[in-house]
């Protein structure tokens, strides 16, 4: 079963399968599902995460962390900006979780960044980016918040990805922490012309040995808006996501993930829900196999039983053999699942 490339690169692909399944078939559920409806609610979730100030952010993001590299979680927290990524393709929900997990993992010891404030000397200062050293330097500009950090953002070249020069500012990020002994959150709001594009906080929890973190916000492109809370739960043998992203603009349409993965195994879940129906993909990896159960609207619509390196084997809810339609459609669905959470490779890189 070849699975076309762009399929893997949207979530949107799980409304195919809904329209399978609702096209009058045997197989499919009496529910009735709108895979229009879903699909445009997918793609508005996703460019909700798309605005000038949320790029030039996510593109300062490296150099923003250099400056704060004598503040772990602040610097920690700008490279765990959640994007669209984890709307499926890859990076995907466990990839996000990878990511996160090394951000907060200080490279030459075995404990868990959680000391350390935004150094004093930073406290109510703006940063503006000097094109000419590609770095962000200290400023005498007024407005940063007391207890924090800001930094100018700036517009990018949307072709070769940097700051557009002449620079063009287009919004400014504030960064606050808070911190105990024991754990720290840091609050990053990314704001352009009065409009909050971005506003989210990252917590960690955690010792030696293990580490919660947790991520929860919201992003806007200035129409649609994504409502996020992401948890990640981290120690020497396992990796655990449950993550939930709600569109209050597009009705409540919302999609929610949860996956334990140890070294060779995994269970996952991931549910699309909204006003034009549901699809739920969940089942377990172990080894080089897995099997996966598809339902729609609440009701069995096929079983994915497969091995590395091998065809899968799919059968409808009452064992018979799918249409090449219904394949199809099923693989660009599963596509989506299976590359968007890639269940072994990399699995326990930030626990080396």
């Amino acid at each position: 079963m070849r699975v076309p490339q762009y399929a893997k690169s949207s979530l949107a692909a799980l409304a195919l399968t809904a329209m399978v399944a609702c096209g009058g078939d045997s197989n499919g559920p009496d529910t009735p599902f709108d895979p229009d409806g879903t699909s445009a609610d997918v793609e508005a979730m996703g460019s909700a995460f798309d605005s000038p100030a949320t790029a030039g952010f996510s593109v300062a993001s490296d150099a923003i962390a250099s400056v704060l590299q004598f503040s772990p979680p602040a610097a920690a927290a700008v490279r765990a900006m959640p994007t669209k990524a984890l709307l499926g393709g890859k990076p995907g929900a466990k990839h996000y979780a990878v990511k996160v997990a090394k951000a907060y993992r200080q490279p030459s010891a075995a404990a868990y960044s959680t000391a350390a404030s935004v150094p004093a000397e930073h406290l109510g200062v703006t940063f503006v980016y000097n094109p000419e050293t590609d770095e962000y330097e200290a400023s005498e500009l007024t407005g940063a918040p007391a207890d924090g950090v800001r930094f100018l953002i700036y517009a990018i070249n949307p072709i070769s990805g940097l700051i557009i020069e002449p620079v063009v500012e287009v919004g400014h990020a504030d960064i606050v922490v808070t911190e105990s002994a024991s754990a720290a959150t840091v609050r990053i709001e990314l704001v352009s012309e009065d409009v909050t594009y971005l506003d989210y906080s990252v917590g960690v929890t955690g010792g030696v040995s293990s580490a919660t973190v947790t991520v929860s916000g919201f992003v806007s492109n200035g129409d649609d808006r994504v409502d996020f809370d992401l948890d990640t739960h981290v120690n020497a043998t396992a990796l655990s996501v449950d993550y939930s992203l709600i569109a209050p603009t597009r009705g409540g349409f919302r999609i929610d993930f949860e996956g334990e993965m140890t070294s060779g195994s995994s269970t996952s879940s991931l549910e699309a829900r909204g006003p034009h129906g549901t699809v739920v993909i969940a089942g377990n990896h172990e080894g080089d196999s897995g099997t996966f159960e598809v339902a729609v609207n609440g009701e069995l619509f096929a079983t994915i039983n497969y091995t590395t390196g091998q065809e899968p084997e799919i059968v409808g809810a009452d064992g018979q053999a799918l249409t090449e339609q219904e394949l199809h459609a099923l693989g660009l669905v599963f596509a989506v699942f299976i590359q968007g959470f890639d269940f072994v490779e990399d699995l326990l890189d930030p626990l080396a």
